[in-house]
């Protein structure tokens, strides 16, 4: 059974690999074990392995719901309450990396872009020079 990344566009790929590495930053952030954190929102070790490995496009928007469930949660005498906020909530974590993520994505293209413009200068000038020196190069002749 294959897990469906050999059919996704590069900027899924990338979204993907982002999206887990969130995960695992705010887990890791709270000292959470990946076994820790699939008992607390009742996933499989191996299903946070391969979400924080960008090797989980079949997973839906409930799924990563008691990802986060189970990341914002603490355990006080055995019953699970939402846990103080000492810091934003994953959610807004996942927000503020995926907005970074396109600012730099708009970047690159602006850069891009702009490595072209320049490149596109100097050619147009090497083809004026040449066309400039080819009535000399031929009257010689």
């Amino acid at each position: 059974m294959g897990d469906g990344l050999n059919q996704l566009d590069p900027l899924t790929l990338d979204a993907l690999r982002a999206l887990g590495s969130v995960f695992e930053g705010m887990r890791r952030s709270r000292g959470m074990s990946q076994r820790r954190l699939a008992i607390r929102s009742g996933l499989s070790q191996s299903t946070i392995s391969r979400l924080e490995a960008g090797k989980a496009p079949w997973l839906r928007a409930e799924t990563l719901a008691r990802l986060l469930a189970g990341i914002d949660q603490v355990i006080d005498e055995g019953q699970p309450r939402h846990r103080e906020a000492t810091g934003p909530p994953g959610w807004e974590l996942l927000v503020r990396r995926f907005e970074f993520a396109r600012r730099v994505r708009e970047t690159e293209v602006i850069v891009h872009a702009r490595r072209i413009e320049k490149t596109s200068v100097l050619l147009d000038a090497i083809a004026e020079r040449e066309v400039a020196r080819s009535p000399e190069i031929s009257s010689e002749t």
